[in-house]
């Protein structure tokens, strides 16, 4: 009766999706962790480009990086290579 007299409903609606919104599949991901394999030099514009070229995706690069974070991928730190 509470929910009745609360809502007009007599069911609960049911809840949204909990969390953030996935920019990736597992496909994209999978795609983008082959990338990483083969060429580990790749820095996170060049893994952009690549995926929006050949998958079509157009992310962030924020999402890239969240992405290889979450997978394990160990991240590179660039330093100064030449102060000439």
């Amino acid at each position: 009766m509470k929910l009745w007299r609360d809502t007009g409903d007599v069911i609960n609606q049911p809840r949204t999706a909990c969390g953030c919104v996935h920019h990736l599949d597992h496909e994209d991901i999978d795609y983008l962790l082959q990338l990483v394999c083969d060429n580990p030099d790749y820095f996170l514009d060049e893994l952009i480009d690549l995926t929006q070229t050949n998958h079509f995706i157009s992310v962030h690069f924020t999402t890239i990086f969240n992405e290889l974070d979450h997978a394990g991928m160990i991240h590179k730190k660039l330093k100064c290579i030449a102060s000439e």
